[in-house]
């Protein structure tokens, strides 16, 4: 397909008059990925360290240690942390950590920079405290210093650094204290010799005995800065940094490298320590001739390379889809809405597909819906992945890829998988797939332990072996996922009455191709002696959305998760299947009050109700943004 054409297809629809807008203010009491609010802070311990070195108060023309602000926080799995879990936040020179929220001790308060080099170049993500307990990612190849790969194609990526580097205390350099740096490093990781960068500010001044390498002058000046820094809220002058909190430990001597930046290519010189990395560009201005290398950014795209690049695009918006019998009479297929009243159909079999979730980035070519299908003739629901080229030209396009995530119909799997986990009835129906915020996992509604249960399942997201979460026999639907990805909401029936509930995941391992979970401090929201279905929480984290029976008619509502209020719409027919704008100010679903089901938006104060279809079929089970 043609990328342009493909993108300028997709402004089209974002731009189209479709979003009702509300015009107030909602401040989330946390940053969430997909919200719009994701520069603030995570935490205001975060927010006092980058204040330190890049409050504008105290930078005044000095490089970035951090970055001009976070782009990315997210819970991350992390063995030794409650739940397994640790909140983290994405600034473009680094990630802070927070490993043990109750550690407010030192300077940091507890806040921790993570060794995000040693991962690059060694290729494992490390789970836990444990050095052995990794995930094997592969060493990166995005370049160390300069453009990205696509712009920078000769430059040494971190893998390029794997046979000069202190990973497991496998390689040390000899001491060479009074040397100029003349020694050249290149994509391959080949060494050569450029006599004419020997420059007097690379004469080696410290060499560390525990990794064993060489610092030049011009980065153990920077290491040891002084400047004006914020401490207390007051501006003193001290030390920039704690170099060993910053930085770590170096794991590569200095090499010289060329990269291209921006237009031009350029001689950098460049050292890999644990944390960051440090470049030297003679040519730069003062102040920017030693700078922190953008891990942070580099660290992103390798550990997320379906998220795309935060830290300078838009936030996404996704567009609405819902099923629809308008043209099979029958069966549901997926529909596009483009606006003003204009709707496009793409999926096309025999059987029926309705989509769930979207599986979100900020690279507009990487988002993909997931959704359940009984496309694969065994009569049963099966899980799926349809990518963006699907979703604008169809799945009958010749480059449309739409990937089977699921293998429980009986028929068993390809190899390597995905292998669909315990079946104890040898068949199921899989559906209701939600993607988690940072789109690595699914939690999903499987009834294959039979009985009429139909419990929430949750796995990677290729579907591979999934693991049970709930077990009580109840009828489990809809989950939907926190922003920071804490916590589940869905709806149960386990006593009579569809209610809402909410539980916290606890892990105990994450892989690319595994997950273990399981619930805890599992309560139920509602017991209203009514049914309370179709739920599903704003991008913001602060309201659930859901469908109440009374009556005998469904009505929209909403339930506060900060004080347990509800608030119900009286519209009339019945109304159900709600869905959030990105901005969760308004919501779309799907009501009968013509007769049969048509496709609408509402803000959340109840005004501006607007008709979206109007075909004379049934349109049901729209998906907005969550």
């Amino acid at each position: 397909m043609n990328t342009r054409r493909l993108t300028q297809r997709m402004m089209a629809l974002l731009t189209a008059p479709l979003i009702v807008v509300l015009l107030f203010t909602v401040v989330p009491a946390w940053a969430a990925p997909f919200d719009g609010g994701r520069t603030r802070f995570a935490d205001p311990r975060f927010e006092q360290v980058w204040t330190r070195t890049d409050s504008e108060a105290v930078r005044s023309g000095r490089t970035w240690y951090w970055g001009p602000g976070p782009w990315f926080d997210y819970a991350e799995f992390y063995r030794q942390g409650t739940n397994g879990l640790r909140t983290v936040q994405y600034f473009d020179k680094a990630r802070m950590e927070l490993n043990n929220p109750s550690d407010f001790g030192g300077q940091a308060q507890g806040v921790t920079n993570g060794l995000l080099v040693k991962e690059l170049v060694s290729g494992r993500l490390q789970r836990g405290d444990d050095p052995y307990d990794v995930d094997m990612r592969g060493p990166s190849d995005v370049p160390v210093a300069g453009n990205p790969r696509n712009a920078n194609p000769t430059s040494p990526g971190y893998g390029s650094f794997a046979g000069v580097a202190t990973i497991d205390n496998g390689y040390r350099d000899p001491q060479r204290i009074g040397e100029r740096i003349s020694l050249t490093i290149d994509r391959a990781g080949n060494l050569g010799q450029r006599p004419d960068l020997a420059l007097p500010e690379t004469e080696i001044v410290q060499y560390n005995s525990v990794t064993g390498h060489n610092i030049p002058r011009i980065f153990w000046d920077f290491m040891g800065q002084q400047g004006p820094i914020v401490i207390d809220g007051r501006i003193v002058r001290g030390p920039v940094v704690d170099w060993l909190f910053a930085m770590g430990l170096p794991i590569t001597d200095a090499y010289w490298t060329r990269a291209r930046i921006g237009n031009a290519e350029q001689d950098v010189l460049v050292q890999l320590f644990e944390r960051r990395v440090l470049t030297y560009v003679p040519s730069n201005p003062a102040g920017y001739k030693v700078e922190m290398g953008n891990v942070g950014q580099h660290y992103f795209q390798w550990r997320y390379p379906h998220l795309g690049t935060p830290w300078v695009s838009p936030e996404p918006r996704e567009i609405l889809v819902y099923a629809s019998n308008v043209d099979t009479g029958s069966h549901w297929e997926v529909y596009r809405y483009d606006g003003n009243g204009q709707s496009q159909r793409i999926t096309f079999n025999d059987h029926e597909t309705v989509a769930f979730s979207w599986r979100r980035s900020w690279d507009p070519g990487q988002q993909s819906l997931l959704g359940d299908s009984r496309r694969a003739g065994t009569g049963f629901r099966q899980l799926y992945e349809f990518d963006i080229v699907t979703v604008y030209d169809g799945d009958r396009a010749w480059n449309a890829r739409v990937k089977r995530l699921s293998y429980s119909d009986g028929k068993g799997w390809p190899e390597p998988g995905p292998f669909p986990g315990y079946l104890p009835n040898n068949t199921a129906n899989d559906y209701n797939a939600a993607a988690s915020p940072d789109g690595t996992k699914l939690v999903f509604v499987s009834d294959r332990m039979g009985n009429g249960s139909q419990e929430l399942m949750i796995a990677s997201i290729t579907g591979n072996n999934p693991v049970q979460l709930t077990s009580d026999g109840c009828v489990n639907e809809s989950p939907s996922w926190s922003p920071d990805g804490r916590r589940i909401y869905w709806t149960a029936n386990c006593d009579g009455s569809f209610n809402l509930y909410q539980a916290e995941l606890s892990y105990g391992h994450d892989a690319q191709d595994y997950i273990y979970a399981r619930f805890v401090n599992a309560r139920r929201l509602t017991d209203n002696g009514t049914d309370n279905r179709y739920v599903r929480l704003a991008p913001d984290g602060r309201t659930l959305a859901y469908s109440i029976k009374q009556e005998g008619r469904w009505q929209l509502a909403l339930y506060e998760l900060a004080t347990g209020r509800t608030r119900i719409f009286a519209e009339p027919g019945n109304n159900e299947a709600p869905t959030w704008s990105a901005d969760s100010r308004t919501l779309a679903f799907a009501s009968d009050r013509t007769g049969n089901y048509e496709i609408y938006t509402i803000g959340v104060d109840g005004q501006n109700l607007t008709r979206l279809t109007a075909n004379g079929a049934q349109n049901r089970w729209p998906l907005w943004a969550q």
